[in-house]
Formats: structure tokens, sequence, C-alpha cells
């Protein structure tokens, strides 16, 4: 390492020969001197007063004297104070110790070194058998102009001017210090007590908090675990009604195949028309009996898809007699639009039967003339068929098509008062695989 006056970036203020050991007190005077000139706080002054006391120390209990220089830096931002004390000992011989505080000498040599590097900016030592240089440095306060040379010439001759006090005087100043520090370490304690009192504070809030998250979260799971059950309860009696129901719809539709089936005597034309109407009333009925009984199935997890290959055509023809004697008006027309001739997919034949009723069920109800035409086209990929319900009812205005679709959800509407749909659909779309007729894979569901 260079020493201070050979590095042209510092400017040499001062330097103080180290042969007695009142020379270590003007040393600690001089460092407090220059750092009260250069604007440093009184705690900083103190810190760069303590570190030169005990390097300059070291350097005269160790290596029987040595010098100090003080610099300034003039070319950086922020502008440094640099002190250098150097000695021609014979070196620091664990050096690395002596930085880490771990380094125990009867000459006190090593505290010194660890205490400075932490109360300066940057520290450096350099050691070899023929001495020891010791550079630390601390920036100096910002201001508007940085110090120039006519600045340092005029604080070299006010330290010049001020007279060296005495080793009473010093240690006295030392005591005011020690005070001061023991007073704001006193401050800095009730601080931290004050901290950890609102930090108790904040820990009792905190497991109180804990708790009540504990509590909410059984509270939940309860409410989850009456829901739970509640939904089972639900499925059980919706499946043990839908089987209870199926027995008395079972026998009159046994009973009215009987009947129009003319095993216990001819009817007339109006007895044969009447008895169809129970029928269609028992079947329609016996649809809803396995609705519910599907819904109930859904709900447990436990329904199951049965594919197999429905050509459209003879679907449509099945649907159409299931549906028409739901047209109760002359002004409502039914069309069933004749599908592409061997127009077959590969799906549900029950579940799409279910859906379709339903959608045209809903659209025959609210439309008080025209038609309610059903039509099944391939889409564009050639993948699936697109099934359509039109009508020409009373439609869905668009504020309410969001509503349409959520759980019990009902439209009002004069028509309303005249049905028992639980919900107003307008015209809707199914899609269903198609059956690829080159290959006897299944198509996509």
């Amino acid at each position: 390492m260079k020493p201070v006056a050979e590095n042209m970036d510092l400017k040499l203020i001062l330097s103080v020969k180290i042969g007695h050991e009142q020379d270590v007190v003007a040393a600690r005077q001089r460092a407090r001197q220059f750092s009260l000139l250069f604007g440093f706080s009184q705690q900083d002054q103190t810190r760069i007063a303590t570190a030169v006391s005990e390097i300059v120390r070291n350097a005269y209990q160790y290596a029987g004297g040595g010098r100090l220089d003080f610099s300034i830096n003039m070319r950086s931002r922020p502008q440094f104070l640099w002190i250098q004390v150097s000695d021609s000992g014979p070196g620091i011989r664990d050096l690395d110790a002596a930085l880490s505080g771990a380094y125990i000498s009867s000459t006190g040599m090593g505290l010194g070194l660890a205490g400075t590097s932490r109360l300066m900016d940057d520290f450096q030592v350099t050691s070899t058998p023929q001495g020891t240089v010791v550079r630390f440095g601390k920036a100096i306060p910002s201001r508007s102009q940085p110090f120039d040379m006519s600045d340092i010439g005029e604080f070299c001759s006010m330290v010049a001017q001020q007279r060296s006090a005495g080793v009473s005087e010093e240690l006295e100043r030392q005591n005011r210090e020690i005070l001061q520090t023991l007073q704001l370490l006193r401050s800095r304690e009730g601080e931290l007590e004050l901290r950890g009192q609102d930090l108790s504070r904040l820990n009792v809030e905190l497991e109180e908090t804990n708790r009540g998250v504990v509590a909410l979260y059984a509270e939940l799971d309860e409410k989850a675990a009456a829901l739970r059950q509640a939904a089972e309860m639900k499925s059980r009696f919706l499946s043990h009604a839908s089987h209870e129901f199926r027995t008395p719809v079972n026998s009159v539709l046994a009973l009215t195949r009987m009947l129009l089936e003319r095993k216990d005597g001819d009817l007339s034309a109006e007895q044969v028309k009447q008895v169809s109407f129970i029928r269609d009333a028992a079947q329609q009925l016996a649809d809803l009996v396995n609705d519910l009984l599907d819904l109930a199935k859904v709900e447990a997890g436990k329904t199951e898809i049965q594919l197999s290959s429905v050509n459209v055509s003879h679907f449509f023809g099945a649907v159409r007699a299931i549906m028409r004697p739901l047209v109760t008006q002359d002004t409502v027309a039914l069309v069933f639009e004749e599908p592409a001739a061997g127009l077959t997919i590969e799906t549900d034949e029950s579940k799409v039967a279910q859906i379709l009723r339903n959608l045209i069920s809903n659209a025959l109800k609210f439309t008080q003339e025209g038609e309610v035409h059903i039509r099944a086209d391939v889409n564009e990929s050639g993948d699936s068929v697109v099934f359509q319900v039109k009508d020409t009812g009373i439609g869905i205005h668009l504020s309410d098509q969001e509503r349409i679709f959520q759980e019990f959800a009902q439209i009002q509407h004069p028509l309303q008062r005249k049905v028992d749909a639980p919900t107003i659909f307008g015209p809707r779309t199914w899609i269903c695989p198609r059956e690829d007729p080159r290959s006897t894979r299944p198509g996509r569901r």
C-alpha cells in the first residue's frame, strides 16, 4: 500500500509523529478537531476520535511509535477523510485473527483493528515483517460545495492555533462522550423495550386471531359435513322416491296397453282416444321418474354413459312420436327436418333424447303460433352432429340469457301463468359426435 503522501488523489492535511504516550492523546484531539471542521455529527466525531486513538495506541505499544497522516480525497464524491497510521514494527503475526477480534495480546494488539473496521466506512491493513500500515476512512457529509484547497488551508491554521489539552482534560472529555453514549444506549434500550411490548401484544392478538381462524375452520368443516349429509339424504330420497313411483306408473302403462290391445273387450273410438291420453300422460310421468333417478345418480356420481350407434333419422322418428301429443294448439306446427340419409352418431341415445325432449317441450309451451323446428346437421369439421331446436315463441331477452342457466331461475312473463315449466328456454343447440363410417372407433364425446 502506498503511503498517503504518494497517492495523487489524496491531499495531505497534517502529519503527526507518534513517539510518546502524550502523542496518543494529541492524535485523538486532532482527529476530533478535523472531524468537527469537516461537519461530522457528534457520534461520528466520537467514532473517528476513538478509531484514531486505538490504532495510534497499538502503533505506540507494539511498534514503539510511528506516524499519523490526515488526508482528504479531493476528487471523489462524496469526499473522504482518510487516516493512515504507519509503523516500522515487526508486523502482525496473525492478521486474520486480529481483524476478527479473536486475537488476544497482553499489549492489546488486535482489539483496535476489529473495532476500527466496524466504526469506519473503509478499512485496509497491510502488514509485513518490515512494518504495518493501517488505513481507514469515512465519507464526509455532503454539502453544497465540496471542500477545496483554501478550505483545507484554513482548517490547518485553525487546528494549529488550538492548544493541546492535557491527559486529564482529554480523559474528562472521553468520560463525557462515554456518558452521552450510555444515555443514547439507555434510550435505545427503552425503545427496544417498547417495541418488545408491542411485539408481545401483537403476538397475543395473533394467537387470538389464530384461535378464531381455527374455530371458523372447524365451523366450516361442520357445515360442510352437514351439507354433504343433506346432499346424500336428498340423493337417497330421490332414488327411493323414483323407485317407489315406478311401480304404479308401470302398472298404469300396463293397464292402458291391455285396454288398447282389446284384451278385455272392444273400445269405442272415444274410449281409445281417452285411454291413449292416459297412456301418454303415464309415459310422461314415467319419463319424469327416470329423470329424477338420473338426477340422483348424477349427484351421487354414479351415472353412466351407454354408447351406441344411433341413426339420426330413426331417432327423430321416435322423438317425434313422443312429442306430437304435446302439440295442443292448431296454430303451432312441430316440424322435424329430415336429416341426411345414413347420418349416424355414436352417443347415449336415452340422454340425448331426454335433452331434446326437454328443449322441444319448453319450445312448445312458450310458442303460441308458428312452429317449432328441429334439425340435425354435420358441423364444418365433420366430426360432430349439431342438433338445433328453433321456435317462433316469445324468446329470451338478452339481459335474461345469463340468468336462465342459474338453478331454479324463472323469467316473469304473462305466459308463465299458463304453463308449469320451471324455466323458460329459447332455441338451443346440442352437439353429438358423428360416427366415422371409415372406422369402428367411436367419435369424440
